[in-house]
């Protein structure tokens, strides 16, 4: 038994030190990537950074491009906690769309690292985390609308399937299009008009 449990022991410090390693790369190639265009990032710059070989990292996440992904998921699965937050918060439905919403477009507005790839597009980039927001939107569509139907659905269990998943989608894109097209429109006003839709579409409980 002595054994058993030192082995299990073991294992979990192991896993503990793994995880640290992989955050603490993630880390600082996030701190490289907010200073400078993807292109411009050196692998071994952040291993020095880090204190570990390049091959070390290379043997935790592969190459260079699924380094960055990495760094865009976890980018992701924090924010959809930040969202999850917001919308748990709402008394209704209606304020639930609307408090996402807003939330969204603030964080976005304010994201350094997607400022800094949106500016980089405009000026013909096609580097690094560029194409997720361009011609790979579907790996922020899919997931995040997935994601926050589940959450409608959790925090209103009388929801409609297909009408939850239609909101959640439209969501999603309204969000996507401004961030990478901003509009001249006040952006206020193009929220209520999302929150009247979401409502008026026949998803059970939202009006209360």
């Amino acid at each position: 038994m002595n054994q058993e449990a030192e082995g299990a022991g073991g294992e979990t410090f192991r896993n503990k030190v793994h995880g640290l390693l992989r955050a603490s790369i993630l880390d600082a190639a996030w701190a490289r990537a907010n200073e400078s265009t993807w292109g411009q990032v050196r692998i071994a710059d952040i291993a020095r950074d880090v204190g570990v070989s390049r091959q070390t990292i290379y043997n935790e996440f592969g190459t260079k491009d699924q380094l960055s992904l990495a760094i865009f998921h976890r980018e992701l699965e924090r924010f959809l906690v930040e969202l999850e937050a917001q919308i748990q918060a709402a008394d209704r439905f209606s304020d639930a769309v609307r408090q996402g919403l807003t939330w969204m477009l603030d964080e976005t507005a304010g994201h350094k690292m997607v400022g800094r790839m949106l500016a980089d597009a405009r000026n013909g980039s096609t580097d690094g985390l560029i194409p997720i927001l361009t011609l790979r939107s579907d790996l922020i569509i899919v997931p995040v609308r997935t994601r926050l139907a589940a959450i409608i659905k959790g925090r209103w269990p009388e929801a409609d399937d297909a009408a939850t998943e239609v909101v959640a989608d439209l969501y999603v894109r309204f969000v996507l299009g401004l961030v990478v097209t901003p509009t001249d429109l006040d952006t206020g006003a193009m929220v209520e008009a999302l929150v009247g839709m979401a409502v008026g579409m026949d998803v059970a409980a939202a009006r209360r």
